[in-house]
């Protein structure tokens, strides 16, 4: 496992430099990360390029045990090249230019800028791709951060407008598959098709307020922009692997932060990996990104390249609380337990300058070694003893389904906004079933489903045909699917189903959708479900976020019981084949939730966790040659009880536990099953 932090030596005088070593050298850490927004260092002029500044701390820190991974620096592109080419630069949706002076400041479809990135993206390989100390590459640094994802320069207008004609053929075709006669925006031909003026980038400004875009191109465009975002990280990809076989990756934001198809952006490269910045002074650190991240390569463990250190500024100015004592410690371990295989701290010691001026590291501005850094070296201990992480797995027998098209399709056209938004819900769903004993991964509609005996299908607005009949297939086989409203209503040209809804899904599930509204306070109505987990068991509870009225041969699991909507049903549950399929047409209590996708479950043989999580603590099961492992973590300040059935072991200690165990506060525990 590699623990480390990232660190800036083109910062540093020689005596800085030699002081950060020594602290580094004597940290306990085995990895850090250096150089993405070092161009100006690494080619000060055009066809200049200076790299011993960069080797030399790479080997001083080598010698010494501490491993590098390098990045390259395409992230900010120095001033020497945005002068001489002035077109490289990035225009945005409101058709403004960013100037030089932040980061980010590029086109990444400008050919002349491919050039230059190919270019030190070769310069970096050759000259460190065998270096025995360099043991991976991060191409660039966030992609699409800070919205600059969209570029609305005349190089992406015209590539945009040449991916349409390749796509659609005609612009006949295009016209009617897109829906262009509504309002009279039929087109002659491609080169009429201009990017959207709306952008999803968070934190945009829409150039023309209330302007009603077509969704089929609006969709289209989100589609262009992360093909080509990932065709400019694949041009790095390939020079680097021209001269070493170490990993190659990039630093990934969040599931759709920056509306980069990830599940495509991956496959290109070694390990999926990403920035997580989870607030560790108080609460849970939440998994539901750890479980995205299993979902991208399968069987492989992922990299965190930059995660939580510690308090103080931040690049927004608003700040962020220092960690708990004992936090990192427990963050770091978290995640490795999580699925990671390495973890780097942002950062190793605090800018005095620059926009991201006074930031939160380690190590304070004046270098002296204090709570933090000594926290980080008895993790770096903490990690070398852990040995079952590396034997061990996580084999999860849920999935929890996400779709970059139906995220997209449902910030293009919101339903129910605010209250409903497509990733929260996804992750509320992941929720309740860990607070259940369920372990999930959440995977693309690509995915291998044979892994899982049940599925989920939140709001799956956009579904191919074949996507269909992936589903009909997995339930025909046995397993259990578990689909809630808003599903298979639109095909992949974000284009309403002309069939009775869920379109091509009325067999699988036994319904079809008669009525279908946002659900606002003052129409809420009730619900009653008559849900059999292990007894029959009836609930009632509120509708929310959105109602669809059902009807059809499946069995009545839900019903209204009030308003005109009385006795309509609104959850049901069809047997198909050999499989089961649930049909979830309202937004539900959590209590009312756990007992439908409990039922599920059972229906299904999805094991459950022997020990539950109460509040404020985490559960994360392994399994180690064929036995269960129990991986808690307390994050109250105060101690903590779990019990369970039957005997456990502490896998530190060798202490058996019987039928329950203390958890210190901020703790952890490592338990094996005995039952």
């Amino acid at each position: 496992m590699f623990y480390g932090v990232s660190y800036y030596p083109e910062h540093k005088n020689e005596q800085e430099l030699a002081h950060d070593l020594d602290l580094l050298k004597k940290s306990g850490i085995n990895t850090v990360r250096m150089g993405e927004f070092a161009w100006c260092r690494m080619e000060p002029q055009e066809d200049v390029f200076d790299f011993a500044w960069l080797e030399g701390v790479v080997n001083k820190l080598g010698k010494a045990g501490v491993s590098s991974v390098l990045c390259t620096p395409t992230a900010c592109p120095p001033v020497w090249m945005v002068k001489k080419h002035p077109d490289i630069l990035y225009v945005d949706n409101r058709g403004v230019t960013r100037p030089f002076g932040g980061r980010r400041h590029y086109c990444y479809n400008n050919e002349t800028y491919r050039e230059y990135s190919r270019r030190i993206a070769e310069k970096i390989g050759e000259r460190f791709g065998k270096n025995p100390y360099v043991i991976g590459f991060q191409i660039d640094n966030e992609p699409a951060q800070e919205y600059t994802g969209r570029c609305h320069c005349p190089v992406c207008t015209k590539k945009f407008q040449v991916w349409m004609k390749s796509k659609y053929h005609t612009i006949k075709e295009f016209n009617r598959r897109s829906g262009s006669i509504f309002w009279s925006q039929e087109y002659h031909d491609f080169d009429e098709v201009f990017p959207p003026v709306n952008a999803l980038e968070n934190g945009a400004e829409q150039k023309v307020p209330r302007f009603n875009e077509g969704p089929s191109i609006r969709l289209d465009f989100e589609r262009f922009s992360s093909e080509t975002q990932i065709e400019y990280q694949n041009i790095q990809a390939e020079k680097l692997r021209k001269y070493t076989d170490r990993v190659v990756t990039t630093n990934t934001t969040g599931l759709a932060t920056n509306s980069i198809n990830y599940y495509e952006s991956s496959k290109e490269l070694d390990c999926f990996a990403f920035d997580y910045y989870p607030s560790l002074r108080t609460g849970k650190i939440g998994t539901f990104p750890y479980a995205f991240a299993r979902g991208m390569k399968e069987g492989m463990r992922f990299w965190v390249l930059e995660f939580t250190s510690g308090g103080g500024h931040k690049l927004g100015g608003e700040g962020r609380p220092q960690s708990a004592p004992g936090a990192i410690k427990q963050a770091a371990v978290h995640s490795m337990v999580c699925g990671a295989d390495m973890l780097l701290h942002f950062q190793f010691r605090t800018f005095p300058g620059g926009a991201e001026q006074l930031n939160y590291a380690i190590v304070d501005m004046d270098g002296v070694p204090r709570r933090r850094y000594y926290e980080m070296q008895e993790t770096a201990e903490i990690l070398k003893k852990l040995n079952f992480l590396e034997k061990s797995e996580i084999r999860n027998e849920v999935a929890l389904c996400f779709d970059y098209d139906c995220h997209w399709a449902l910030k293009i056209k919101p339903v129910n906004s605010p209250d409903f938004e497509y990733i929260r819900y996804i992750n509320e769903l992941y929720d309740i079933l860990a607070g259940m004993g369920v372990g999930a991964d959440v995977v693309s509609f690509q995915a291998d489903f044979k892994k899982y005996k049940t599925v989920i299908l939140p709001a799956a607005i956009i579904m191919s045909k074949e996507t269909q009949e992936k589903l009909k297939k997995f339930v025909a086989e046995g397993g259990v699917l578990v689909s809630t409203f808003l599903t298979s209503v639109k095909n992949p040209d974000n284009m309403g189903y002309t069939v009775s809804l869920p379109a091509g899904l009325n067999d699988l599930f036994g319904v079809t959708v008669q009525e279908a509204e946002p659900v606002f306070k003052e129409f809420s109505a009730k619900v009653r479900l008559n849900v059999k987990a292990g007894t029959d068991t009836i609930l009632e509870c509120n509708d929310s976020l959105w109602s669809e009225l059902l009807n059809g041969t499946g069995q009545k699991v839900g019903e209204y019981l009030d308003s005109y909507k009385k006795g309509e049903m609104v959850v049901s549950r069809n047997e198909y084949r050999i499989g089961t399929a649930f049909y979830i047409g309202t937004g539900l209590s959590r209590t009312v939730m756990e007992k439908i996708l409990g039922d599920a479950c059972d229906r299904a043989g999805v094991k459950r966790n022997l020990i539950l999580p109460t509040f404020g603590l985490e559960i994360i099961r392994r399994q180690l040659e064929g036995n269960d492992l129990y991986c808690v973590f307390n994050f109250n300040e105060e101690e903590a009880v779990i019990e369970f059935p039957g005997d456990m072991k502490n896998l530190e200690s060798g202490r058996l536990y019987r039928g329950k165990a203390a958890i210190a506060g901020r703790g952890m525990l490592f338990l094996e099953s005995r039952t």
